[in-house]
């Protein structure tokens, strides 16, 4: 009877773990202004976010589609759903290093090469192939520290990598498993596959990883003249901007939308991903209704946006600073950067040019005062043999006609430094100069 009640008990347990997600990770909202308007890049001017498709022109735009409800797409919320290394690959990384990894360098590297550098077998034999041997520990210390590398470049990011400090250790887990699949690597110790999470989380996920990248996270829902000259609406706008139906399509096909004045509908500048599904798309929505950031006037007036290039291929400035606001100061031009070594420079130029003929006209003196010493050294020392050059010869000292004008010594220090003393100035011919 034990034994049979210890089995129902066991049961129970099981089907209430079968129940429950294998993860109650809190959800947070996105914060903070875009990954470019962080770099100051220009969104013309970088391959982050950029899947190399665009939407389709308005002529050849078919609509929405069928309306979604967005009231369907609440009820849905708490559903879960199984994610695998791969799909944490696509809604967090493959917007800025594409489907094989590779990135786009030299801004966006590729994550296969610091994959590999994990491998002990990989880092040994790289050695080999340069011609560098290495032991086992040696290689296996390398492999170690390499991924200590990955795993903080993961959760605080890099000079261009923004930082994915909302992923936990269970997705990372699973996505390096994928990475190291992607980079032709045997598998780590690591067993976990994949995790299951809830729909609101997934959206999470996207916006956070690649809607953030080009899009800020609240600020003032832009005009059509603001558009056209290169606003990027911002998150907390969006759900405004689209319905749901609308939305999707807007991610998965592309869009139009409406620029200009007066206004006119052009092909949308915003890169397709068509790697989403539209569930996953739908997710987003989801995440920004459930998450409505507060807007503040501080962010409606830090509104930034980069712009495309103007015709003659002169990129136009989009940032709207705000003065003596410390959040949210007005950008430093790299003029400003260059201007004090350049002016630097100048200065040292000048301060060179006028030491140098000054400087080589007292190399000058010097040089002849030597020679005319060497001149009378040589003389006496046709006279004196045993007279050493390095001193003052006697004659100069002692017999005038050698010297018929006066020899102008222009120190005691020198007089001295010839072998003669500062005190037969006053019973020589040898005047001391100023």
């Amino acid at each position: 009877m034990h034994r049979i009640l210890h089995i129902l008990v066991a049961g129970g347990f099981l089907a209430a773990a079968c129940c429950l997600p294998a993860q109650n990770l809190p959800v947070t909202d996105v914060e903070g202004e875009s990954w470019l308007d962080h770099l100051a890049r220009n969104f013309n001017d970088t391959s982050m976010g950029k899947t190399g498709r665009l939407g389709p022109p308005p002529d050849e735009f078919a609509g929405d589609g069928p309306h979604m409800h967005t009231e369907l797409l609440l009820a849905r919320a708490p559903q879960t759903v199984t994610l695998h290394g791969a799909d944490l690959y696509r809604l967090n990384c493959q917007g800025c290093h594409g489907e094989s990894g590779l990135g786009a360098p030299p801004e966006i590297n590729s994550v296969v090469g610091p994959v590999r550098a994990t491998s002990v077998t990989l880092v040994m034999q790289r050695m080999k192939d340069v011609g560098m041997d290495i032991t086992p520990a040696n290689a296996s210390e390398m492999a170690h520290q390499s991924r200590k590398a990955l795993l903080v470049r993961l959760h605080k990011g890099g000079e261009n990598m923004p930082p994915f400090a909302h992923l936990t250790a269970r997705e990372i887990s699973a996505l390096i498993n994928y990475l190291e699949e992607l980079a032709g690597v045997s598998r780590s110790h690591s067993d976990v596959n994949s995790v299951t999470e809830s729909r609101e989380r997934i959206g999470e996920h996207i916006a956070k990883s690649t809607c953030h990248i080009c899009h800020a996270a609240t600020g003032a829902n832009p005009t059509p003249e603001q558009i056209m000259a290169g606003a990027i609406p911002p998150l907390n706008t969006l759900t405004t901007r689209k319905d749901l139906s609308g939305f999707v399509r807007k991610i998965i096909q592309g869009a139009p939308v409406l620029m200009g004045v007066p206004v006119t509908t052009y092909r949308g500048r915003m890169p397709v991903f068509g790697y989403l599904s539209e569930d996953e798309a739908a997710d987003v929505y989801l995440y920004l209704t459930l998450h409505p950031t507060q807007v503040t006037p501080a962010s409606i007036a830090s509104t930034s946006f980069r712009t495309p290039a103007r015709g003659n291929g002169t990129p136009i400035s989009g940032h709207v600073p705000v003065a003596d606001d410390p959040e949210n100061p007005t950008p430093v031009s790299l003029v400003k950067f260059a201007l004090f070594p350049m002016v630097l420079f100048l200065f040292l130029g000048t301060l060179v040019a006028k030491c140098l003929p000054v400087a080589a006209k007292a190399h000058y003196g010097r040089e002849n005062e030597c020679r005319t010493w060497e001149a009378f050294a040589a003389q006496d020392s046709a006279t004196d043999p045993d007279h050493c050059s390095g001193t003052l010869p006697p004659s100069m000292l002692h017999d005038p006609s050698h010297h018929p004008a006066h020899l102008v010594v222009h120190s005691h220090a020198a007089l001295e430094k010839w072998g003669g003393d500062s005190n037969l100035a006053k019973n020589t011919d040898v005047t001391l100069g100023p």
